[in-house]
């Protein structure tokens, strides 16, 4: 479950920078997300809710997800993210640090830490946050409306490509689910792009179905994802690091 809830919320961070008819509009997209992804700095706060189906019985997660990223691209870089998340009605608080080749994780009082390298948290925060490849020849019926400064895009993705996308990602990062195939039936999105051509906000909704060990899971996401201050610097600061407990990183890959 843990791989399948890592797909999931992979795929719509993915989809948060996916976003913007014509050709015009098409360029406002490329350009806003060609210049948040060059940003130093990352401040993203998102609110995620899922709903699950199989057969009569249906699940709701929500999740409430606060990011920071300072020092990107640098040997220095920091890496923080606090989520509730509310599953059944439970709740679980998750907290995730990166500093100095180690990455520590803090869920449920459960506090354990590994090494990781560099160049790969770099490619995994890539891969989550800047939609890496993904530019506007996967969007389509894109329309841009001006609001005051800012430009409101809305759009749907081509679900085709978008298969196919995810599972590329999903294997870059090590995060696909032996066995778990999915079929995107739907994906749309509301973007803005702020007067200085960054985006700072998206909501993204995605439709699809997931063939887990020969059941079929039905899914619908929403992600509304703020971005705040994008150009301004963000500091990360150093949480306690103390009782966490060093672990082996590829043993967690079999969990």
């Amino acid at each position: 479950m843990k791989k399948v809830l890592a797909l999931l919320l992979t795929g719509a961070m993915a989809l948060s920078l996916a976003g913007c008819g014509g050709q015009n509009a098409k360029k406002i997209y490329d350009d806003a997300a060609k210049k948040t992804a060059e940003l130093d700095s990352m401040d993203v706060s998102s609110v995620i809710a899922m709903k699950m189906a199989q057969g009569e019985e249906t699940i709701d997660i929500s999740m409430d997800m606060d990011m920071k990223i300072s020092g990107i691209n640098t040997d220095s870089m920091k890496y923080q993210a606090d989520a509730n998340t509310n599953m059944m009605g439970q709740n679980q608080e998750l907290s995730m640090y990166y500093e100095n080749g180690y990455y520590y994780m803090d869920a449920m009082g459960q506090k354990i830490k590994y090494a990781m390298d560099l160049d790969a948290m770099m490619e995994q925060i890539k891969q989550s946050t800047e939609g890496s490849s993904m530019d506007s020849s996967y969007l389509k019926d894109i329309q841009a409306k001006k609001d005051g400064d800012n430009q409101n895009l809305t759009y749907t993705v081509d679900a085709t490509k978008m298969d196919s996308y995810l599972q590329d990602i999903m294997s870059q990062m090590g995060t696909d689910a032996e066995g778990v195939t999915y079929n995107i039936k739907e994906a749309s999105g509301e973007a803005v792009v702020n007067k200085d051509g960054y985006i700072s906000r998206q909501k993204v909704k995605m439709v699809f179905e997931m063939e887990l060990q020969g059941e079929t899971i039905s899914m619908d996401m929403d992600v509304d994802s703020t971005y705040n201050n994008p150009g301004q610097t963000v500091e990360v600061t150093t949480p306690n690091l103390e009782g966490y407990e060093e672990v082996d990183a590829s043993a967690l890959q079999n969990q």
